[in-house]
């Protein structure tokens, strides 16, 4: 996983963070929860998604996804293709769990 920022503190977006994630080939977030909200948006191929009740959802390109706080959840690309999100995010720490 490649993650680079593309917004935040440091450019004067205060407590906003906007950052873009490329997820390779059998390429996958660990399972974690933030306690602040998160808006992910699918720019390009598919991933598959483990929301805060364990169900999976399979979600691709303009799909957006909206991460309550607190809610345990990962991505994982099974494809052969990369995929790239969007994750803007208010500023939080982690709960500690993953």
């Amino acid at each position: 996983m490649i993650s680079r920022i593309l917004a935040g503190p440091a450019q004067g977006c205060g407590g906003l963070t906007v950052r873009l994630l490329t997820i390779k080939p059998e390429g996958r977030l660990p399972r974690t929860e933030f306690d602040f909200q998160r808006v992910v948006t699918v720019l390009q191929g598919e991933l598959l998604f483990m929301d805060g009740d364990g169900a999976m959802h399979m979600v691709g390109e303009g799909d957006v996804i909206i991460i309550r706080p607190y809610e345990r959840h990962h991505f994982q690309n099974d494809s052969s293709s990369i995929a790239r999100i969007i994750i803007s995010e208010t500023r939080g720490q982690t709960r500690g769990r993953t």
